[in-house]
């Protein structure tokens, strides 16, 4: 048996590195043979460092200033170009004795300077591990340890401490170390706290670090100013200072989080970003179980401590996690809720606290032995046997599927066992489930033209496992969290595969993008253009560029239907309407898609957004996203079926069913598209199915200028590309990394689209050269139109798997997904284009 122990520290008793050792003793009584994995981690408080260090992080000092700017010797951690910074070592609260506590005058200047030190060291990723922190001064320390200067009305630097921001008179930004612009920083916190009011950083936190009732209300309007005197260079800084104030996190460690958010900095869970520095998800391979721990599992657990944490890692591994502790108050509900298949503590043999907490070392090893006791390997629930795509490759293997995920992939002939084992056919491959970013289901509101119930079922006949729905068409769209919920409420219960959703941008909503985003949502839409619809509209290229500004900050992806009002509206006064597709085609211009890509270019290089463009038709942007992206710029693209497809020149005239909005373009467009894909230049294909009802899709009797656009091809995107890729001498392997592990890693999906131990047990079971003429009468959509009806395709889905069970088309089993925080990391800071390029500098157009 082979055993991961991942523990955080016991607080006040023993190191996460002695509580592991102490729990491998207990296990090695039981059977000395056990095989045991060491991972001491941590939850981005105290311990962070030290769980970086044994995960193979060096060790660097220096001496900065502590909480009462008295000079401290503080660690940091580095591997290459990574560091990781715990506020706690400069800044912590145990730095200071209990009888001189001062929130007022506490400050975190030292933690600035342990920043600066990081960057001296060589750091261009940082880890801001926050918790702990004895001061409540909104971060204005950590921006004075990193060059900047706070000032009052006679130009003398202020004193430090959260108090004396109430005589601060304005901000001098232009000794701000320029490494910062370059620099990523991740700010792991738990906390969700904005920077002031009944909840803010004064408010809940104060009162632990010395302040009184009208130190609270003090420091509230000390921070308050602060935010108005940053406001007045928020040009300089990553995001709108009275925005970022507002932003979940801002309050963590006393507003440090806020300085950070200022800074461009990335809000991630704690724990995850532990967990992914020490390597958790390689430990956890061929493991059968996991120990974790920590002094006390309680409530506050719950809201994402080190042990759940681990459960959480552990469970999309499918491995049972069990947890040792100095006590536990949760109820046995509370603790299979967390993911814990069985939890010990030390109160259980030693419910005296004082003699617990000083024998604790060998009470753990005490539990721990017990707890092996009970350990057994588990077997599986589904075994699949067949030619398999996995790592790029086809190659025979049999994989294993517990709890809904790949427990195991191994060679043919392994002979793992389950209940329940599928030989997949020989001319059958077992493909990852495909992952459709870009679904209109168009429910609630308008389901007559869709619905969920209609849409996923068709996914599942594609072999689409999982979809990401848009947020307009609906009624509500979704815009709000309340719209969200009423989407939401819709979905539960009737889908057949799992579906997240996206978030909107239109005039007004900015401050719906934060909450939006803590809500669940994987990123949002705008449009530069009119939508069709009307209570979506769209937005200007400003407000498009505000929202990146917020978005920046939360981490989350800007995705554009980025077409040029202007430019269309130009071109519609000229263009003929009517049945031939060539007026329509005229009326929705190459250029006006280059001019929009160039302002969503330039708003994510001013912003330092995750930008996405829409179903690019245009072959001739190619080379400017190329371009964007070689310096840094955080830009994908998709493109959709039918641009690989179907061409102008082969559309009949007043054959409605082709319309969509970017236009279907010519052959010679096509052929740029596919080289865009070979060259890495657009990253994925997903539908963009957009169903309406027929009365709207033949509307006009076939004039193109009045009819629905949209395509309907949710169930038919594998075959119709395959076929067509085929033809080109494009491989499979390629289509189905387009059409899965692609737009999951890209949107956070990260469980998503590959077979690897801990993805989610999402399966298509494909027949590659079986053909079959498409027939739009018997297809799941709602309604039957699709340009491809007629069409002879390769390549036939036989059936589709979520979760480690067969789809049946009767039965919805879907689940409702949320981004828990799943993004890609940015290539580039927004502060760096804040402080190279001069606020309203008039930036390049092209028609």
């Amino acid at each position: 048996m082979r055993v991961l122990i991942a523990p955080d520290k016991f607080k006040g008793s023993l190191s996460a590195a002695e509580a592991a050792e102490r729990i491998a003793e207990g296990i090695h009584r039981v059977d000395p043979s056990t095989q045991v994995v060491v991972l001491p981690v941590a939850d981005g408080g105290e311990g962070t460092v030290e769980a970086a260090l044994a995960a193979g992080f060096a060790r660097h000092t220096a001496v900065v200033a502590g909480p009462g700017a008295v000079p401290v010797e503080a660690s940091f951690a580095l591997r290459g170009t990574d560091a990781v910074v715990e506020m706690a070592q400069a800044s912590g609260l145990d730095l200071v004795a209990e009888d001189e506590r001062d929130a007022r005058a506490a400050t975190s200047l030292g933690t600035g300077q342990l920043l600066r030190a990081a960057l001296d060291a060589g750091a261009r990723r940082i880890v801001l591990g926050v918790g702990g922190s004895a001061s409540t001064d909104g971060g204005a320390g950590v921006l004075q340890g990193l060059g900047a200067r706070l000032l009052d009305a006679a130009g003398v630097e202020i004193a430090l401490g959260g108090g004396a921001l109430a005589d601060l008179d304005r901000i001098d930004l232009s000794e701000l170390d320029p490494r910062v612009a370059d620099v990523e920083l991740i700010l792991a916190a738990d906390v969700d706290n904005p920077l002031r009011g009944e909840n803010g950083a004064p408010a809940v936190f104060g009162p632990q670090k010395g302040a009184s009732e009208r130190d609270v209300a003090t420091l509230d309007d000390a921070l308050g100013r602060f935010v108005e005197v940053l406001d007045a260079v928020g040009d300089d800084l990553a995001i709108i200072p009275s925005i970022a104030a507002e932003m979940p996190g801002a309050g963590a460690a006393g507003g440090v989080g806020y300085a950070a958010l200022l800074l461009g900095a990335v809000r991630r869970p704690g724990v995850d970003v532990v967990l992914e520095l020490t390597g958790v998800a390689e430990a956890l391979q061929g493991v059968d179980a996991v120990i974790t721990g920590e002094g006390s599992l309680d409530g506050q657990s719950l809201g994402g401590k080190t042990p759940v944490g681990v459960a959480r890692a552990a469970a999309r591994a499918a491995i049972p996690t069990y947890a040792v502790c100095g006590r536990s108050t949760l109820s046995a509900e509370e603790s299979e809720k967390a993911g814990f298949a069985g939890v010990r503590a030390l109160a259980d043999i030693e419910p005296d606290a004082k003699r617990s907490m000083a024998e604790a070392g060998p009470l753990l090893a005490d539990i721990s032995e017990a707890l092996a006791a009970q350990i057994r390997p588990l077997g599986f629930d589904l075994v699949l046997r067949g030619r398999a795509l996995i790592d790029g490759a086809i190659t025979s293997v049999e994989i294993g599927v517990r709890q809904g995920r790949i427990a195991r992939v191994a060679p043919a002939g392994a002979d793992l066992e389950a209940p329940e084992i599928v030989d997949a056919a020989a001319d059958e491959l077992i493909l990852p489930g495909l992952v459709d970013t870009h679904v209109h289901v168009n429910d609630p509101g308008r389901t007559e033209w869709e619905g969920f119930e209609s849409a996923t079922r068709a996914a599942a006949a594609g072999g689409v496992t999982t979809i990401v729905d848009m947020p307009l068409n609906s009624i509500p769209p979704t815009v709000t969290v309340e719209a969200l919920e009423i989407k939401r409420a819709t979905a539960e219960g009737n889908v057949f595969v799992d579906v997240g959703f996206w978030g909107g941008v239109i005039p007004g909503n900015l401050e719906d993008l934060s909450p939006l985003h803590e809500a669940g949502v994987y990123g949002f839409k705008c449009f530069l253009l009119p939508s069709g619809v009307d209570e979506f509209p769209e937005v200007s290229v400003d407000e498009m560029r505000d929202a990146m500004g917020v978005l920046a900050g939360l981490g989350s992806m800007i995705i554009v239907h980025a077409e040029d009002a202007h430019i269309i509206d130009e071109s519609g006064k000229t263009a003929l309407t009517g049945p031939a597709y060539a007026d329509f085609l005229a009326s929705r211009p190459r250029s006006a898609e280059d001019a929009a890509i160039a302002e969503v270019i330039a708003a994510a290089a001013e912003t330092g957004a995750r930008a996405h463009i829409l179903h690019l038709s245009n072959g001739d942007s190619i080379d400017r996203i190329a371009a964007a992206r070689a310096e840094g710029i955080d830009l994908s693209v998709e493109t959709c079926p039918h641009y690989l497809t179907l061409s102008a020149e082969d559309i009949p005239s007043g054959a409605t069913a082709f319309k969509c909005c970017p236009p279907i373009r010519e052959d010679d467009n096509r052929g740029a598209l596919w080289k865009g894909l070979e060259d890495g230049v657009i990253d994925y294909i997903v539908s963009d199915h957009s169903p309406s009802t027929p009365e709207m899709k033949y509307a006009g009797d076939g004039d193109f200028s009045i009819a629905w656009g949209g395509i309907a091809s949710l169930q038919l995107g594998l075959p119709v590309v395959w076929t067509e890729a085929r033809r080109r001498g494009i491989p499979l392997e390629r289509v189905v990394a387009l059409m899965s592990q692609a737009p999951a890693d890209r949107v956070g999906l990260r469980d998503k689209g590959r077979i690897v131990q801990g993805a989610a047990a999402d399966f298509a079971v494909f027949a590659p050269e079986e053909t079959f003429t498409v027939d739009a009468r018997v297809l799941s959509h709602r309604h039957p139109i699709t340009p491809y009806d007629g069409r002879e395709l390769t390549g036939v889905v036989r059936a589709s798997y979520l979760a480690g069970e067969r789809i049946d088309p009767q039965v919805p089993r879907g689940r409702l997904l949320r981004n828990d925080g799943g993004v890609t990391p940015r290539l580039r800071r927004p502060l760096r284009n804040r402080l190279t390029t001069p606020h309203g500098a008039e930036k390049e157009k092209t028609a």
